[in-house]
């Protein structure tokens, strides 16, 4: 199964580690989502003709499972449709964050991918 990630999970990030083991496939993109910053860390909810960049992976079920731990009850776990380079269409998980966003703290596509301003 597949997992798109686009925040602290990101291979340059400081949670990228727990992806360690696992298959990146490459960049991808996921459309009408939009990505806010919601404290240290980003998160993404549903905004049509957004988009996000971020990485696939190939994981595990148990991975999931660890990774739904970390991202706690801020977080639900989704099934999406992300695009990769040549434009191929894939089925992965992803995690949408279920706070209210603030509009100025949207993230534009351009910015992306996001990146940690903190180290923790």
């Amino acid at each position: 199964m597949y997992l798109f990630v686009y925040g602290s999970l990101l291979s340059f990030n400081s949670r990228g580690y727990m992806l360690k083991g696992s298959k990146l496939i490459g960049e991808a993109v996921l459309e009408d989502f939009g990505l806010y910053e919601v404290d240290w860390y980003p998160g993404i909810v549903p905004r049509r003709g957004s988009k996000v960049r971020g990485e696939l992976y190939e994981v595990s079920e148990e991975l999931l499972r660890e990774i739904d731990e970390y991202e706690g009850i801020l977080y639900e776990r989704r099934k999406v449709k992300v695009s990769l380079e040549g434009g191929k269409m894939v089925e992965a998980w992803t995690y949408v964050y279920l706070g209210e966003v603030e509009e100025e703290r949207y993230i534009p596509f351009d910015l992306l991918p996001w990146r940690e301003k903190r180290s923790f």
